[in-house]
């Protein structure tokens, strides 16, 4: 087998692909295909590809939940005050169960186009493209450019703005720390600018094995600090009926914008699905996919309800804000800040992607190495200079959600299935057609309301 290398510099005859999500950091190694494809099904023609380190449904499960649970979650009490107590609990749930099903059927379509074009992986983009280009007749292969480059720049939008989130996170975390154990009062924009050399030392690294162990330790992290912060919540925790069971009605597009920039990790799901030994498993009910959905949305639920409930109007953008000014909470604000830090160089990586098959044929081979790290070093001071302009995390993170994953997460996986089964029929009463049209809907006017709402609140908070 030919050898290739990613700009990242992953031999893709061993890691055939990695996706990134804003909530998560999830690399997926020891995925090898042997070059010898088995004749599995004659009368289908269907291929698979023997894989020699596949991973158990337990390993593909804990790799799901990992993906949908990140740095995400420390917003969603803040969601809640968005959303009132009963809104915020109904409506989380019915996100989950949004992003279930469109990850369901992002799954589903790329099988289907591997089936069709007789491939053994499709990724995210690349099964977008692909249904426009061959399916329902190719009568929307014109617009596959197009909407590729729609996808990519969703992609980028929603990645880089994750980096951002991430240098602001840690700036307020030890903004916060300071302030409280020695009485110094900073900007945060000081402590933007003192992060910005280790979180550049961290984002510079362009081979992503030597990031692997950033990665394990930034998970491990995270788990002790969000165990914390529930021991925290749950002490002196007042009436669930002191705090209104609905908010303002002008509120809950930030609320559904930061439940999506939390929860979504679609992104990452084709790849853990075709990892798996017995990849049949990942869908259905109860299959992979439903079980580690169940999970993230209850954790999504008790965090976002206790936090609330706890701290009121009060709640901030990041949970470990609020907690108290004692030696253990300020660890925990550590743990969640190192945590994050360790992460923004695997999450860089998918924008760095996009960015770079667009630049890279207009380098010579000589100076390619080169020219690779001055983009990528460009861009980490991009998000450098993104979180001093809006270092209000709030805002920013409902404007992601709003933009980015309601495309990535709704939009997208809604037009592919539309376009596939164009053809073959949409089902009794078209209802597969309505279904699509609903989510398309729900994705424009999450990006519409949850834009204007995050631009808002961004323009009166700097005005």
């Amino acid at each position: 087998m030919e050898k290739k290398e990613t700009p990242n510099g992953i031999d893709v005859g061993s890691l055939r692909s990695l996706e990134l999500n804003t909530s998560s950091t999830i690399e997926l190694t020891g995925v090898i295909y042997d070059s010898k494809e088995k004749q599995l099904n004659s009368e289908k023609g269907n291929q698979e590809i023997e894989k020699v380190h596949p991973t158990s449904d337990l390993d593909a499960l804990l790799h799901v939940v990992k993906s949908s649970l990140g740095s995400g979650i420390l917003a969603i009490s803040d969601g809640f005050k968005n959303a009132g107590t009963i809104v915020g609990i109904v409506g989380t749930v019915f996100i989950g169960m949004l992003c279930t099903h469109c990850t369901y059927v992002m799954v589903k379509c790329s099988q289907d186009m591997c089936r069709m074009l007789n491939k053994p992986f499709l990724g995210y983009t690349e099964t977008v493209e692909q249904a426009l280009l061959y399916c329902a007749n190719k009568r929307f292969s014109r617009y596959a450019g197009f909407v590729k480059n729609c996808v990519e720049g969703s992609m980028f939008f929603t990645y880089y703005g994750v980096n951002t989130v991430y240098i602001i996170l840690v700036s307020n975390s030890f903004q916060s720390i300071i302030a409280t154990q020695f009485d110094i009062h900073y900007n945060v924009r000081i402590y933007i600018c003192a992060f910005a050399i280790p979180f550049f030392l961290v984002g510079i690294v362009r081979n992503m094995k030597y990031l692997v162990p950033f990665s394990a330790i930034a998970n491990v992290l995270l788990f002790v600090g969000l165990c914390l912060t529930f021991y925290y919540l749950f002490t002196d925790l007042p009436s669930f009926s002191s705090r209104p069971a609905v908010a303002k009605i002008t509120q809950i597009p930030l609320f559904f914008s930061t439940v999506l920039f939390g929860m979504e990790g679609i992104g990452t799901m084709l790849p853990i699905e075709n990892s798996m030994k017995k990849p049949q498993h990942f869908l259905g009910c109860p299959g992979v996919l439903t079980i580690a959905m169940s999970i993230v949305v209850s954790l999504f639920c008790g965090l976002g309800l206790i936090g609330y409930v706890k701290y009121g109007e009060d709640t901030e953008a990041n949970i470990t804000l609020n907690l108290p000014g004692d030696a253990l909470a300020q660890s925990v604000k550590v743990l969640v800040a190192l945590a994050v830090l360790f992460s923004y160089g695997l999450q860089l990586a998918a924008s760095m992607d996009v960015v770079w098959k667009r630049l890279e044929h207009r380098f010579d081979k000589s100076i390619e190495t080169k020219r690779y790290y001055q983009v990528r070093a460009t861009m980490i001071i991009g998000t450098v200079i993104l979180a001093l302009a809006v270092p209000n995390l709030g805002p920013v993170i409902s404007l992601i959600g709003a933009v980015g994953f309601s495309m990535c997460g709704f939009f997208f996986p809604a037009l592919c299935e539309t376009v596939i089964c164009w053809e073959k029929g949409f089902g009794k009463w078209n209802y597969i057609l309505w279904k699509n049209i609903f989510l398309a809907i729900v994705a424009i006017l999450a990006v519409v309301s949850g834009s204007i709402t995050s631009m808002a609140d961004i323009i009166a908070e700097y005005s």
